[in-house]
């Protein structure tokens, strides 16, 4: 129920206030608690909020339900860390949303991440 009611706020609030507003009231800050590894229990909280999205009537997009997902994981103390990746599949440029625990993506396929470009990877670094 959490997960749904936090998509309600999501979408509409990417929409009106943008990304960096909504990330920096949806997501707290990890923590030294943020820590903790579990990866099946993170891979069911996952699935709880895709199967939230799927029944919410502001169909979230994908950057939404990784925000709420970073939020629901960091309450539980659970290490999470936002991915926007880029890919360029034929003239036009595409991005998606994802979240990462311990380095495993959740709730994702690998046919989908193989395709996009995590900003940090994208950039020429200085």
């Amino acid at each position: 129920m959490r997960a749904w009611v936090l998509l309600l706020v999501a979408a509409p609030a990417l929409r009106v206030f943008g990304f960096r507003w909504t990330q920096a009231v949806l997501t707290p800050r990890a923590g030294a608690s943020a820590g903790r590894r579990d990866l099946p229990e993170a891979q069911a909280i996952a699935r709880t909020v895709h199967r939230a999205a799927n029944w919410s009537p502001s169909k979230p997009n994908c950057l939404a339900r990784s925000l709420v997902l970073v939020r629901l994981l960091r309450l539980k103390g659970f290490e999470a860390e936002l991915r926007i990746g880029v890919a360029k599949p034929d003239e036009t440029l595409a991005a998606h949303a994802w979240v990462e625990h311990g380095g495993v993506a959740l709730a994702e396929a690998d046919s989908t991440l193989q395709t996009y470009v995590p900003f940090d990877q994208a950039l020429p670094t200085r």
